[in-house]
């Protein structure tokens, strides 16, 4: 069988998708050090209500915004 033959091909869109994702990682690594802090800080907001309803004690980083 050949190299050609057993390659699989991903539709274009999800190409697309996994490309953007990409980017968007290496976007995420040039950032400074407090972009960074501050997206990890919003993170944690956006879950924190979800697992205080799952009953889990949560602390959200206190930063200078």
């Amino acid at each position: 069988m050949a190299k050609m033959d057993r390659m699989i091909q991903i539709p274009e869109q999800i190409a697309r998708l996994f490309e953007a994702k990409e980017a968007r990682r290496h976007q995420l690594a040039a950032l400074p050090y407090p972009e960074k802090v501050k997206a990890v800080v919003r993170l944690q907001e956006m879950a924190a209500p979800v697992f205080r309803r799952r009953g889990r004690v949560v602390h959200v980083w206190k930063i200078a915004k």
